[in-house]
């Protein structure tokens, strides 16, 4: 039971995704594996503000954006945040050289929950010091 963070997400629903992205493969072996995907609730605002973000730069249109946003809703993905996660998010935040508290949400999720974090931010992973734990899609 990963837990997935945006950047992957964003490259299942986009308008136009690579069906042959190390995402989408990642998708694949967690769908026969049949896993849970675990996310804070931020998972689903970045999904839709980076939908937004290509519409308004005129990467997709407003239709191919609502269907990626339905198709996000549909994902069955396990909403197991808590308030925990944001107060820990905060202490790895400046500890880690104020990286964005956003992305240390998830990292403190999955640090809570004892699994793997699944995200294609490979400036998260270095300033974490690449622990095992935080992998990529192709790692999976």
């Amino acid at each position: 039971m990963p837990v997935i963070d945006a950047s992957v997400v964003v490259d299942w629903v986009a308008p136009g995704a690579d069906p042959g992205s190390t995402a989408m493969a990642a998708l694949a072996v967690l769908a026969e594996r049949g896993d849970s995907i675990l996310a804070p609730r931020l998972l689903f605002q970045e999904v839709a503000n980076a939908l937004l973000t290509g519409v308004r730069r005129q990467r997709w249109s407003g239709v191919l954006a609502d269907s990626a946003y339905r198709r996000l809703l549909r994902l069955p993905v396990r909403l197991v945040d808590s308030q925990l996660d944001l107060e820990r998010a905060w202490e790895l935040a400046r500890r880690f050289d104020n990286h964005p508290i956003y992305d240390m949400v998830y990292v403190a999720l999955a640090e809570r929950m004892s699994t793997d974090l699944i995200t294609q931010d490979t400036t998260l992973r270095r300033r974490l010091g690449e622990p095992g734990w935080v992998v990529g899609p192709a790692d999976i």
